[in-house]
């Protein structure tokens, strides 16, 4: 009984001197990913696809517009069963329009995502590889969480210099 008891006692003891010894950094990946010129490629490419997908959709809109002021102009002069059709005509294509925007936005997100995920993933390694370098055992990621600690390294500043960016 002794001896586990002095087995627990000396387990313990290594094992808070290891946690004492746990080195812990910080780094803001959200500035280190946007201080990357890649990302600022990535922005712009974003911004280009974008204006494109609001080309088609205004096109759209105008088209909606223009049988709209048309039927507007004209429901007075047409028979009830016509008038109902070109109200169905204007729903569809009220409807659309709404399905163009919901579709817009699906390819934006799946666009965005394509040319962050290289970004992302090269800035994790950067930051990986300076926790192994500097023998760190966890790196938090302070850019939605705020991490106020004495004894943490703030690793954006090396990160940067790592990849590069000024």
């Amino acid at each position: 009984m002794r001896k586990i008891f002095t087995l627990v006692i000396l387990l313990l003891i290594f094992s808070s001197t290891s946690f004492a010894q746990a080195k812990i950094a910080y780094v803001n990946m959200q500035q280190l990913v946007i201080s990357m010129p890649e990302a600022q490629k990535a922005y712009d490419s974003l911004q280009r696809y974008q204006q494109a997908l609001l080309k088609d959709g205004q096109a759209l809109v105008v088209a909606y517009q223009a049988r709209a002021n048309e039927f507007d102009s004209l429901q007075e002069k047409m028979s009830p069963a016509i008038r109902e059709v070109r109200l169905r005509e204007l729903e569809q294509s009220k409807n659309n329009i709404e399905e163009y925007r919901q579709k817009m936005e699906q390819q934006l997100s799946d666009r965005e995502a394509k040319l962050t995920a290289p970004i992302l993933a090269k800035a994790k390694k950067a930051i990986s590889d300076l926790a192994v370098e500097k023998g760190y055992v966890c790196v938090l990621d302070n850019s939605k969480d705020i991490v106020i600690t004495a004894t943490c390294e703030d690793l954006l500043p090396t990160a940067k210099q790592k990849l590069g960016i000024k």
